[in-house]
């Protein structure tokens, strides 16, 4: 079966051809194998692709206008008629971003995103006010608009409060809320894997899902299952490989 999607929030994975629902949750023993393009969604309908660039070829890439907006929008017709929030959000230690979503989606844009604390510098009438918003305050405090995935890989450091503490200082910020994702307090950082997902399931940060095996910690990233072939293993075979790059 391929992999042809994720929600960190339910913690699943979407298969096809059989369109099952696989949790991320419990013990897992899953392979990966030869990845593909995702395919792409028509009329709620889903088209296979079997191109060799992942994980979407460029047939299958879908325009997301209102992921580049800028404070202008550039639809034919704006859509984005509802509340949405400015947040600033910090992952550990100290890595700032501000962002915008839709106010009703908050806390789970910050748990897609495996922020670990963050407060709404603003709520706004729509999605290009909230832009505008956004690109104002990020200018001002100099704080970027993107977290790189492997900014994000230092999860089992302390959160520096006197930072977080700063940015309070500086902003009006307000509705603060602290997330957590795992069972339990993580003993060591998680050793990076590319090819299974093997172990206990500890929890889910945004993209990336940590398991226990032999009191080791590893991390996986969800996007690299993304168009991949996935298959059970037997204990035979269970060698884990390092992520190296």
């Amino acid at each position: 079966m391929k992999i042809i999607g994720f929600s960190s929030l339910k913690k699943t994975l979407l298969a096809y051809p059989s369109m099952e629902l696989l949790p991320l949750s419990g013990s897992l023993s899953l392979g990966i194998g030869r990845r593909t393009c995702i395919g792409t969604w028509q009329a709620g309908v889903y088209r296979p692709c079997d191109s060799e660039e992942v994980p979407v070829c460029g047939s299958c890439q879908e325009f997301n206008a209102c992921a580049i907006c800028a404070g202008t929008c550039l639809k034919d017709e704006k859509t984005c008629l509802e509340e949405h929030a400015v947040y600033i959000a910090m992952f550990r230690p100290d890595i700032f971003k501000i962002g915008v979503t839709k106010a009703s989606r908050l806390d789970d844009r910050l748990r897609e995103q495996g922020a670990d604390v963050a407060a709404v510098a603003d709520y706004v009438l729509d999605g290009e006010l909230a832009r505008r918003r956004e690109r104002e305050l990020q200018k001002r405090y100099g704080i970027k608009g993107t977290v790189q995935h492997s900014q994000k890989m230092l999860v089992d450091t302390e959160l520096d409060w006197a930072a977080w503490d700063a940015i309070k200082a500086k902003m009006d910020i307000h509705d603060e809320t602290k997330l957590r994702y795992f069972d339990l307090p993580l003993w060591m950082r998680p050793l990076q894997v590319k090819n299974m997902l093997l172990g206990h399931v500890i929890g889910v940060k945004g993209r990336l899902v940590v398991l226990e095996k032999d009191a080791t910690l590893y991390g996986f990233d969800l996007n690299h299952i993304l168009g991949a072939e996935v298959f059970p293993i037997r204990s035979s075979t269970r060698q884990i490989s390092l992520e190296t790059s």
